[in-house]
């Protein structure tokens, strides 16, 4: 690695790790060399290496498992991985993925607020819906801005089962990081009750989430809304 003295040695390691990775030298959920050997690799110190590694563990770009190592995360779809338990508490179930649909829309101003745009720009609209035991539980809504992920297609899409992340990363060469997950109550719209088969004002549970580059721009920004009357949503476990 070739240093560059105005920048950290450990931001040095970190655009090393993250290119490696990238690139395939390391793929989802495989292990990383050893400390040392990175630290051989790069010319730098342990615990510059133990740094670097520590960011990108917060990042969600890797993952620890306590005394075997530090490995690569995958880009995991957060809904498709959830479980929706029975309110008795026993059982629960990982949802099933249908598309509804891509359609190009502009920004208004909330939209373009939110993604760090100007109001029009053009958008992607990506909807889906979530089944349990072939009853809809749940509609998701996402948006990205056609300028950073051009000719998007909907058979790549239902390829990816809507898991943009990794649509992302793998088509577009972009990770995300998930932003906080953010919960309240709201009553059902009337485009809402009618996909999700209830009554419009009808209580619901809606989730959003933001999802940023690793330069911290906004890219995806997710709304989701679910029935609750009988499951109650469970969010899959942080890698261990």
């Amino acid at each position: 690695m070739s240093k560059l003295a105005a920048i950290p040695l450990y931001r040095q390691v970190i655009r090393e790790v993250t290119t490696a990775v990238d690139a395939g030298e390391w793929n989802a959920d495989e292990s990383l060399p050893s400390e040392n050997d990175l630290a051989r690799r790069f010319g730098v110190s342990q615990g510059t290496v133990r740094k670097a590694l520590d960011v990108l563990v917060l990042e969600g770009v890797l993952y620890r498992r306590q005394g075997v190592g530090t490995f690569v995360s995958d880009a995991s779809d957060f809904l498709a991985q959830a479980m929706f338990v029975p309110l008795s508490g026993y059982g629960g179930e990982k949802p099933k993925i249908e598309m509804l649909g891509c359609v190009r829309i502009h920004a208004g101003e909330q939209l373009a607020e939110i993604l760090g745009l100007r109001r029009g720009a053009a958008l992607w609209q990506v909807r889906r819906l979530l089944r349990v035991a072939g009853t809809v539980i749940g509609l998701e809504e996402m948006f990205l801005p056609e300028a950073n992920f051009p000719n998007l297609e909907m058979r790549r899409i239902r390829e990816l089962r809507g898991n943009l992340r990794e649509l992302c990363w793998r088509d577009f060469g972009m990770r995300l990081k998930d932003g906080e997950v953010r919960y309240r109550a709201v009553p059902a719209a009337s485009a809402e009750a009618r996909l999700l088969q209830v009554e419009v004002h009808e209580p619901l549970l809606q989730l959003v989430r933001l999802a940023r580059d690793f330069d911290g721009k906004p890219q995806v920004w997710s709304v989701a809304w679910f029935r609750s009357e009988q499951l109650a949503f469970q969010a899959p476990p942080e890698q261990a």
